[in-house]
């Protein structure tokens, strides 16, 4: 999924976070030589790439969080990864805070507490990297995803389903797109097949991946997380690991321009 937070098409968290692991690890490294060899210039070394660190988990935590609530799709197992990612960054970060306070300075020699937790630390970020590789390479988030007769990937918010969701000569033939309808920001997916544009629930029921930004062929979409395949015209499981099928919406075309029909309860309380 698209990072919302990037540089043309590159996300910027990715480009932070090896600032705070490189920087934490190398202090470890010093403050260990430094203590057993006696030289202070290493001691020193090991303090100001602790600080270096502390700046640098600090900014790789911005986008990070813009990612985590803007890109990860809600009620998801890569959301839930997420927040275990934080909080795991965010715990090594007070460690790395108290250790510099407890330090006071780059002339002061690490003591054992301090080389304790900053070894827990290390250890930390190391665990929360392994998540953070989870989320890029598994969950695929921040992966600009492109597949063959398909343009550029579409997602539009509307404020309800009296708002046209796109022109129908927007979607391509196998082309997927996300909605984001109503204050809630429920999310819909389209996609065009053979005999017109069809929407689902964008959430698939096996692990909350993102169907929008699944491939689509024969209006069969595969979710890009686990490969569960579902047939949009009727929201049926055709390929595992997903046992539940998909809600279904409705989708009219007027004058040029692709609606989500009215839920059906809405219809009768009008009527």
């Amino acid at each position: 999924m698209r990072s919302k937070a990037r540089i043309s098409s590159h996300p910027i968290h990715p480009m932070l976070v090896s600032f705070p692991i490189g920087l934490w690890t190398a202090s470890l490294i010093f403050d260990l030589l430094g203590r057993a060899s006696g030289n202070q210039s290493l001691m020193a070394a090991g303090y100001y790439a602790l600080i270096g660190g502390c700046v640098g988990a600090a900014l790789a935590a911005v986008p990070g969080v813009i990612d985590l609530f803007g890109t990860v799709p809600p009620n998801s197992s890569a959301r839930k990864r997420g927040y275990l990612h934080g909080s795991i960054n965010s715990i090594a970060l007070l460690l790395f805070i108290f250790v510099a306070w407890r330090r006071g300075g780059a002339e002061a020699v690490p003591d054992k507490l301090s080389l304790l937790f900053s070894f827990i630390g290390v250890a930390g970020i190391a665990v929360s990297g392994w998540l953070g590789g989870t989320l890029a390479y598994r969950n695929q988030i921040g992966v600009e995803r492109r597949y063959a007769n398909a343009s550029s990937l579409l997602e539009r918010e509307i404020p309800d389903r009296g708002h046209p969701v796109a022109n129908v000569g927007e979607l391509a033939p196998g082309q997927m797109m996300l909605a984001k309808v109503g204050p809630k920001g429920d999310r819909i997916a389209l996609g065009k097949c053979a005999d017109g544009i069809h929407a689902v629930q964008d959430r698939c029921t096996h692990k909350g991946g993102p169907l929008s930004d699944g491939a689509l062929i024969d209006c069969k979409v595969q979710c890009p997380w686990h490969g569960s395949q579902f047939d949009i015209t009727t929201g049926r499981v055709v390929a595992g690991p997903a046992e539940r099928k998909l809600e279904t919406f409705e989708v009219e075309e007027r004058k040029g321009e692709i609606y989500l029909a009215p839920k059906r309860d809405q219809v009768k309380k009008a009527a």
